[in-house]
């Protein structure tokens, strides 16, 4: 069954490009555009600065919920179904189309989504089943969009520098290849 579902896109984070090299080094691993994953990120904090700014000015949490419920739902899809089905990252990938991709590897983006779905997760706990709309909520939503202007302004993915150190700990395992990062800076070691 699971491999019949991957035969339609399921399951699958990022592709596998035969023989392309990233920043000099092969790259036989699964990799996204990190064009388009900055653009997803903008197309995020966006919607999510507006849904900030309406629940702290005005204190009407009503497209909080609605941002929360997207946000959770697009990370879900990132991170356990396949990019593929993320309704963020098809729209990032037609603003981006035009533009020569700049390829990174999905592992440490699917660790970073990870970190998303999980602060996204809380939140849907606090508003839909604890009712809690205050400090708690300005504070994961402030995270959320702190890591998110990081990706789309500075091209600075928070999560992948946390995937590094803990690679670096030896907390989580080594790939057998070192995945590229935007702007080849995360310098992912492999001994």
């Amino acid at each position: 069954m699971i491999e019949k579902l991957k035969k339609y896109g399921f399951f699958r984070y990022g592709q596998i490009i035969p023989g392309l090299t990233i920043y000099g080094q092969p790259a036989p691993y699964p990799v996204l555009n990190e064009r388009a994953i900055r653009a997803g990120a903008g197309i995020m904090f966006a919607l999510g600065i507006f849904a900030f700014f309406q629940a702290f000015y005005l204190r009407d949490f009503l497209y909080i919920k609605i941002v929360v419920v997207i946000f959770f739902f697009d990370f879900l899809m990132k991170v356990v179904v396949g990019t593929k089905f993320s309704p963020i990252t098809r729209l990032s990938d037609l603003v981006v189309r035009k533009q020569q991709p700049e390829y990174v590897g999905a592992i440490q983006k699917r660790f970073a989504w990870g970190i998303g779905l999980m602060l996204s997760g809380v939140m849907l706990l606090l508003l839909f089943v604890f009712g809690v709309q205050g400090l708690p909520n300005m504070i994961i939503c402030g995270i959320c969009l702190a890591f998110m202007f990081m990706e789309t302004a500075f091209g600075i993915c928070v999560g992948c520098k946390i995937y590094s150190a803990l690679l670096a700990k030896g907390i989580l395992k080594q790939q057998e290849h070192k995945p590229a990062c935007a702007g080849n800076v995360c310098a992912i070691t492999v001994d």
